[in-house]
């Protein structure tokens, strides 16, 4: 890779890394089996948690929470159960916490569900208690926004530290 070229791939890495606060801050790895389901976590602060959950018996997107709850000391999480399913009002990682109801100003005050089918985050057209999980799935929990999931990695970030990784090599 030409100096030029990769000058301006480190500007871009530096730009994409400093558009936004928001940062997955740690990743832990949960349970065993042969399917894999991913889940991640984003507090208010920008702070993001991905969890990586190995998995044989069936279960639903609320047990996989609850299943990271009980693997690791450090993850908490609170929730009311209706009739109609499971609300989750709050969930903690380590000195991150957060809980709402949705019911103070702004109303954004409560734990999104987005799960990521095919390739785009997309707020859960079901609650997570009626998600069945499959080998691949992807979930996540945002607090007090509607906007998606924080990236992980920034997609074009990756591309660039490929590109300039294989440019060390030559």
């Amino acid at each position: 890779m030409r100096p030029s070229l990769l000058a301006s791939a480190n500007m871009a890495v530096a730009c994409l890394a400093s558009s936004s606060p928001a940062a997955v801050i740690a990743s832990y790895s949960v349970g065993s089996g042969s399917s894999t389901s991913s889940v991640q976590i984003d507090f208010s602060n920008g702070n993001g948690y991905l969890f990586t959950v190995r998995w044989d018996e069936p279960m639903n997107g609320y047990q996989l929470l609850q299943y990271i709850d009980s693997q690791l000391t450090s993850v908490s999480h609170t929730a009311q159960v209706f009739s109609f399913g499971v609300f989750v009002t709050g969930i903690g990682v380590g000195a991150d916490t957060e809980y709402g109801e949705g019911d103070q100003w702004p109303v954004e005050n409560y734990w999104h569900y987005w799960t990521q089918d095919s390739g785009a985050w997309q707020q859960a057209m079901v609650g997570a208690s009626d998600r069945t999980i499959f080998n691949g799935s992807f979930d996540a929990w945002v607090f007090g926004s509607s906007v998606a999931p924080q990236a992980v990695p920034a997609p074009g970030a990756l591309a660039l530290l490929v590109l300039g990784l294989r440019s060390r090599r030559r």
